[in-house]
C-alpha cells in the first residue's frame, strides 16, 4: 500500500458545492444592483407628489392658501381680493364672510371655490396668475359639491337654493360660459344631483330623487349654455 504525505486535497464534491455558492452569490448581487437601478430610474421619471397644487382654506376661512411646486413660498387669496360687484348680475354686491368649498382641477390649472355670504360667489381661481373669475351666484343657498371632468375643461356643481331642493349647474372653462340642465317636465319637489360624467362633452348622469316618496332614478342629459 502506498502512503502519501502532505495536505489533504478537497474532494470534487466539495469544490462543486463551493462553486455553486459563488455563482448564487454573484446572481443575487446582480439582481440587487438591477433592482436598485430600476428604483433610481423610476424615481427620476415619476413626477414628485408635490407637483400637484395644494389649495385649502386657512383655519379662519378668511383666505385660500395656495402651494405650487414651482414656488418657494405659499400664495394667499383673501376675501378682500374677491370682486365686490357681480359681472353676471349688474347691481348685485358681494359681502363674502368666509371661504367654503374648494376643489382643484385634474390638470392643476384652476381651483373652483365658493365664498359664502348673503349671495354666495362661485369662482374660478387661476393658480398660475392668481386671478379670479366669477362663474355663478347662488342667492340664499349653498354650494354642496364640485365635480371636475377628467380633462379639466368642464366643471359641474351641486347647489342647494332657497327652495331646499338640490340642483346641478356647470361651467365650460374653455368657452367661459355657464351651463344648465335642460328644462324638462319634472315636479319642482325633487332633488337633482350629479352622479357622474358621460362619454360626450357636457354630458352628465344625474340622480333624480322624488321629495315625497323618495323614489330614485337616473337621467343622462347634456348641459346647455345658460341663457
Amino acid at each position: 500500500m502506498a502512503i502519501t504525505s502532505g495536505p489533504e486535497q478537497p474532494s470534487s464534491r466539495f469544490l462543486d458545492s463551493e462553486t455553486d455558492i459563488l455563482i448564487l452569490a454573484s446572481r443575487r448581487t446582480r439582481s440587487t444592483v438591477g433592482l436598485l437601478l430600476v428604483g433610481v430610474l423610476l424615481a427620476c421619471s415619476s413626477p414628485p407628489i408635490s407637483a400637484y397644487p395644494s389649495v385649502h382654506p386657512t383655519p379662519d376661512r378668511q383666505a385660500l392658501r395656495v402651494i405650487l411646486s414651482d414656488r418657494t413660498t405659499p400664495s394667499q387669496l383673501s376675501l378682500q381680493s374677491l370682486p365686490t360687484e357681480s359681472t353676471l348680475a349688474p347691481g348685485l354686491s358681494y359681502r363674502p364672510q368666509r371661504f367654503e368649498l374648494v376643489n382643484v382641477s385634474p390638470d392643476g390649472r384652476y381651483a373652483a371655490f365658493s365664498a359664502a355670504g348673503h349671495h354666495n360667489l362661485i369662482g374660478l381661481l387661476d393658480l398660475a396668475a392668481m386671478t379670479v373669475r366669477e362663474i355663478d351666484i347662488v342667492t340664499e343657498g349653498d354650494v354642496v359639491a364640485f365635480h371636475w371632468a377628467a380633462d379639466g375643461r368642464t366643471l359641474a356643481y351641486d347647489y342647494l337654493p332657497a327652495s331646499g331642493y338640490r340642483r346641478v349647474k356647470g361651467y365650460d372653462i374653455e368657452l367661459g360660459e355657464g351651463l344648465v340642465v335642460p328644462h324638462t317636465e319634472r315636479s319642482s319637489a325633487i332633488h337633482v344631483t350629479f352622479e357622474s360624467w358621460g362619454p360626450r362633452p357636457h354630458e352628465v348622469i344625474l340622480r333624480v330623487t322624488d321629495g315625497g316618496n323618495k323614489e330614485r332614478r337616473t337621467e343622462t342629459v347634456t348641459l346647455i349654455p345658460r341663457q
